[in-house]
């Protein structure tokens, strides 16, 4: 199994609706793109400096699945919608 971690701060400007709509649009993928094994979206709470603005925690059987995942149609359509208002991304991927 491969754990996939997607950290996410977005631009200051970036209307709270927008996040909420990101979040909905990924939690359906789950349902759409089979590579999915697992998937937790979710907002910090503490809102400090350090503070990433959400997270998104997902689980592949394989690299070669979430590489599928990466350039699916219906991820790519997301990734349009989200990254306007992206200031910054990390991502740490690692097997369990």
């Amino acid at each position: 199994m491969l754990q996939h971690y997607v950290f996410i701060k977005y631009q200051d400007h970036t209307p709270a609706d927008h996040i909420d709509t990101f979040i909905e649009k990924m939690q359906a993928l789950k349902d759409r793109i089979e590579e999915i094994k697992t998937l937790h979206i979710g907002r910090d709470e503490l809102k400090e400096a350090r503070s990433w603005d959400l997270i998104l925690d997902m689980q592949f059987a394989s690299i070669e699945d979430l590489r599928r995942y990466q350039v699916h149609p219906e991820h790519q359509a997301i990734m349009a919608f989200n990254d306007p208002h992206v200031a910054d991304v990390g991502a740490i991927d690692f097997g369990q």
